[in-house]
């Protein structure tokens, strides 16, 4: 977001890591005068801010925003544990994983500080929203590392959430979908998203009447970790549905496949196509040409659906771009091919990191 009206703009945000109280402070060497400047005003900084941060929460005192610091281990953790796990080369640090159930409406303290922790949604992801707290559908997954502070005290800091819709699934299902995932900077690039969205799974696999777990218009980064969890889910719980040999023999995707990845891993029929296409890969010699020309197929097959023109129904394509590919044939040609190749990558990529995490 562009700011207008000020020159040598710098605007300092700090946030405590477990209470994520803020101190701003907010510095330029000038502001447009609106007597000058044919009326126009500077931008109201304090006035945007106060959209994400608030005003009750934050100080411009810096000697009282760092007095605070020793009592953050006031900070406990909200909600119900339901895993913790350590990194490899990491001495003193452990991080824990807490579901924040149904209707926290009521739990006025947990309110106001995870809208503080929704602060940050708006400096990482793009047109970013807040959810309605009073709506009693949102489930919230909150990831906390645990660490030992300057003053010898355990302290719990939130580096990442993720939360959850339950929508109604007709007759009696429900079906959650994954809204906001947040991982922040400095632990990216760890396995932690990986770790969290997994704990999702197991934990929404449990419950009965859950059906399958979708994603809100998701980016192509967690459509990356989304295969590679469900991969790994597969991989753990169906592997003798999604064996080499049951693969090479059937040479398609089976509805043994999709009801038992549905039933027992909760992934919708579009994601077991996925996973079925990256097992393929997997059970294939890539150095035989029958093989991988079949692989190829599948995965075309796959590309090309959305392509399709109903003349029946008379369906029109949003993007003139791909309806073009509808009726030109080397277009759609070399488009699939493209697109294969992105494909082919990609799970190459999810292979490599999957065995990555067995060691």
């Amino acid at each position: 977001q562009r700011i207008f009206g000020y020159k040598n703009l710098n605007i300092d945000i700090y946030c405590l890591s477990s209470s994520l109280n803020f101190y701003l402070n907010i510095d330029y060497d000038e502001k447009i005068n609106p007597k000058k400047y044919q009326q126009f005003k500077a931008d109201d900084l304090i006035e945007s801010l106060n959209q994400w941060i608030s005003s009750s929460s934050t100080t411009k005192n810096l000697d009282l925003f760092l007095s605070k610091l020793k009592n953050e281990n006031e900070y406990l953790t909200f909600g119900e544990q339901i895993l913790t796990y350590e990194l490899k080369g990491e001495k003193s640090l452990s991080y824990l994983i807490n579901r924040v159930n149904q209707n926290f409406s009521d739990d006025k303290k947990f309110v106001e500080w995870y809208s503080r922790l929704e602060t940050f949604l708006v400096f990482f992801i793009d047109a970013a929203s807040t959810i309605d707290k009073d709506d009693p559908n949102w489930i919230i997954y909150l990831l906390y590392q645990k660490y030992q502070n300057d003053y010898g005290q355990t302290c719990y800091a939130p580096i990442g959430f993720i939360t959850v819709y339950l929508y109604y699934a007709y007759p009696d299902k429900k079906r959650p979908r994954i809204s906001q995932v947040l991982i922040l900077p400095p632990y990216q690039r760890k396995g932690h998203g990986r770790r969290l969205l997994t704990a999702i799974y197991n934990d929404l696999r449990k419950d009965s009447r859950v059906q399958d777990i979708t994603a809100e218009d998701p980016s192509d980064e967690f459509v990356g970790l989304r295969d590679l969890v469900s991969f790994e889910l597969c991989d753990k719980y169906l592997f003798d549905v999604f064996s080499k040999e049951l693969i090479l023999k059937t040479n398609r995707l089976t509805k043994e496949m999709i009801n038992k990845a549905r039933y027992i891993c909760k992934l919708t029929k579009q994601e077991t196509r996925r996973v079925y296409e990256i097992f393929f890969l997997r059970s294939i010699n890539k150095n035989d040409q029958e093989q991988m020309k079949r692989f190829r197929l599948i995965v075309k097959q796959r590309l090309f659906e959305p392509l399709k023109f109903d003349k029946r129904r008379r369906l029109q394509l949003s993007d003139p771009a791909l309806e073009a590919l509808t009726t030109d044939p080397e277009k759609r040609k070399k488009y699939l091919s493209t697109q294969y190749e992105n494909v082919l990558e990609h799970y190459e990529n999810i292979l490599r990191a999957f065995d990555k995490y067995q060691d």
